[in-house]
């Protein structure tokens, strides 16, 4: 199962931290963020989770603490178009950029695609 999780440090203390972690279930894509302190002994979630692609500034984290992973998408060599569309909910222009130029995805979104729709690996 591909999964990936991160945990940040806030400033200046030491014991709080921010967890943000992707993962497939039951072949979908799962996000969850929380945020804790140990010091104080608390915790509270941040945004909570939801199924499909993670909010624009969770999803930076893991692609900042991940790297990026670069798909084609249609053509012999792609992923299937109305998979992608699917998974990111894309406008018909958003998809045809995606076709063009291809599609920046997590290392867990791209294992996603690739192995639900019988997409290339590499």
């Amino acid at each position: 199962m591909a999964e990936f999780s991160v945990t940040l440090h806030c400033e200046p203390c030491e014991s709080c931290r921010h967890q943000v972690w992707q993962r497939i279930i039951d072949g979908r894509l799962r996000w969850y963020e929380s945020s804790y302190c140990t010091a104080e002994g608390r915790a509270y979630e941040s945004s909570g989770g939801g199924w499909g692609p993670p909010p624009p500034w969770i999803r930076e984290r893991i692609l900042r603490a991940q790297g990026t992973v670069h798909l084609a998408v249609g053509g012999p060599d792609g992923l299937p178009l109305q998979a992608v569309r699917e998974l990111y909910a894309l406008t018909v222009p958003q998809l045809r950029e995606a076709r063009a130029h291809g599609l920046p995805a997590t290392p867990v979104e791209a294992e996603l695609l690739r192995g639900m729709h019988g997409g290339p690996r590499g």
